[in-house]
Order: C-alpha cells, then sequence, then structure tokens
C-alpha cells in the first residue's frame, strides 16, 4: 500500500499549491504581490485592459509640409505593436489651448516616427521678443489592438528649439503688428512679363522704419533693395517679382507659394521677420505670370 500513501501525499500537495496559487492573484482583501512593474506616470490605463503603450514625442518643423499656426507632432512607437492615434493636444503656458484634435493615424513599431501635423493656439510672450517656451507635452488618445483606449502624456524635449522659434516668430509678429501696417500694393506687368509692385510700410505710433530685407517663396523671387525711413514716415519699398521654380512638382506641392517675408528694424532694434499678405488680385497676377514665364499655357 506504500504506493497508496505517496499518491495520496501528492495530491495533498498539489491540491495546497493550487489553492496557494488561486490565492494570490483574486483572493480579495488578501495581501496580493505587487507587480514588479507598473504603467509610466502619465498614461492612464483602465482596470483589465492592456498597458499603455510607450510612446514619445518631440515637435519639428516640416516647413515643405507646414501651414502657418501648426507644428509636427513626431510620435515614435517603442512598443511591439501598432496603435492608432485618434487625438493629439499640445499643452503648454505658451501657446493658448485647442483642446483635442482628431487625428486617425496609425502608428507602427519603429526608430522612425509618425508626424502628425497639429494646430496650436495664440502664442504667450511674457517676456516680449524674448520669450522662450515653456516645458510641454503632447497629449495623445491612442487606441491599441484589444481595443482600448489610453491617454498618454509624451513630454516634449525641453528646453525646445522648435517652440522656442514658433514662439518667437509668434512674439515678433505681434510686435510688429502693434507699430506698422504692411501692405503689398497693386502687381504691374514689367520687362519680359516680370512683375513689379510696392511694399508699403506705414508706421502707427511714429517709429521710424527700417527695411532689411524681403524674401520670396519656393515658387517666386523677390527683388528688392534695403530702405530707411524716418521716425514717422511711410516706406514704399520697390519689389521686382518672377518665377524661381517652374517643375510640376514643386508648382503641384508648394504648400506656401505666397510665404513671402519681410525684414523690419523698429526705431534701431533687431530686424523682426515679418510675413506679407497677398491678396487675392495679386495671387492671380503671380500665377499667371508664373504660367507665362515657365511657358505653362496651353
Amino acid at each position: 500500500m506504500r504506493w497508496v500513501r505517496f499518491a495520496a501525499i501528492a495530491a495533498f500537495a498539489l491540491s495546497a499549491a493550487a489553492a496557494g496559487l488561486a490565492g494570490s492573484l483574486a483572493s480579495p482583501g488578501s495581501d496580493a504581490a505587487v507587480p514588479e512593474s507598473a504603467p509610466e506616470s502619465g498614461a492612464s490605463v483602465e482596470a483589465g485592459v492592456s498597458a499603455a503603450p510607450d510612446l514619445t514625442a518631440t515637435a519639428e518643423l516640416r516647413r515643405s509640409f507646414m501651414a502657418p499656426g501648426a507644428v509636427a507632432i513626431a510620435v515614435t512607437n517603442h512598443g511591439g505593436a501598432p496603435v492608432e492615434v485618434i487625438g493629439v493636444e499640445l499643452v503648454s503656458d505658451s501657446f493658448a489651448p485647442l483642446g483635442i484634435q482628431e487625428f486617425d493615424a496609425r502608428v507602427p513599431p519603429s526608430e522612425h516616427p509618425r508626424d502628425l501635423i497639429t494646430a496650436y493656439g495664440e502664442a504667450r510672450c511674457p517676456d516680449g521678443l524674448d520669450s522662450v517656451a515653456a516645458p510641454s507635452t503632447a497629449v495623445l488618445t491612442v487606441v491599441t489592438e484589444d481595443g482600448a483606449t489610453h491617454e498618454v502624456e509624451a513630454a516634449l524635449p525641453h528646453p525646445n528649439g522648435t517652440l522656442d522659434r514658433l514662439l518667437s516668430e509668434a512674439c515678433a509678429a505681434r510686435v510688429v503688428a502693434a507699430a506698422v501696417d504692411v501692405a503689398l500694393g497693386e502687381l504691374t506687368s514689367a520687362e519680359g512679363g516680370t512683375l513689379t509692385g510696392d511694399l508699403v510700410l506705414t508706421p502707427l505710433a511714429g517709429a521710424a522704419l527700417v527695411v532689411t530685407e524681403v524674401r520670396g517663396s519656393v515658387l517666386f523671387t523677390i527683388a528688392a533693395e534695403p530702405a530707411e525711413g524716418g521716425a514717422g514716415e511711410a516706406l514704399a519699398v520697390p519689389l521686382g517679382f518672377d518665377a524661381h521654380r517652374c517643375d510640376g512638382h514643386a508648382v503641384g506641392d508648394a504648400k506656401q507659394p505666397f510665404g513671402f517675408t519681410v525684414w523690419i528694424a523698429i526705431d534701431g532694434g533687431d530686424p523682426v521677420a515679418t510675413p506679407i499678405e497677398v491678396a487675392d488680385p495679386q495671387r492671380d497676377a503671380l500665377w499667371t505670370m508664373l504660367d507665362r514665364r515657365c511657358d505653362h499655357d496651353d
């Protein structure tokens, strides 16, 4: 009967071990074992669903694809499965909140990030032209493969050169807008089918203005000479426009064909880059000139 006794002892030991294992997983009120790793700080996880994905983010400028008021939030997935990003929000004390912006973007596991072009709010300039971007976060709403929704707070690198640049440009534009009115006048035909027109700068508070440089865009060149006026004096800066790129790829893919910029110094200060607004009549004239100079007419 020795084998019977051995069998009974073995069965008892197996039963006890199974009971102990069940108790460590699910016993209510018991001192269950604490997992060795918990979800990262800044990521919310609902009970009973997958852990929040391992995502990081940076802020980037992709000039050929960027519209004013937008930044590329570049998201990298360090996990082992793809995720769907359904919402992005840039949270920063340096820009007014816009709330979650809807996306439908698949981000696979990769060392290469996926750019999510995200709008940012009005700049906050506590130190005027010397303002720098505060620590900022990209709040990502993502769906994992099991259908669970997670909110991941991905801290952006700080200091952040990209956000500093966007803030500096916005704050500078605000300073210029308060000091000078900038207007592009009527464009007229010139030699060889090019165009000319005046950029008129009118001081709003008696400032002395200096134009140091004017630049065109990916499609158009602008020729201009520096100009300087006395205190309260308006400036009319002659501009010459010509075609810069004629290939169909450049013309078809240009996101900011009229992204012209003038650098203006106010009362002896450093020159500030300021966008030039181009009204519809001037845009039509520039498109017509581009077609003629590039022989795009049918």
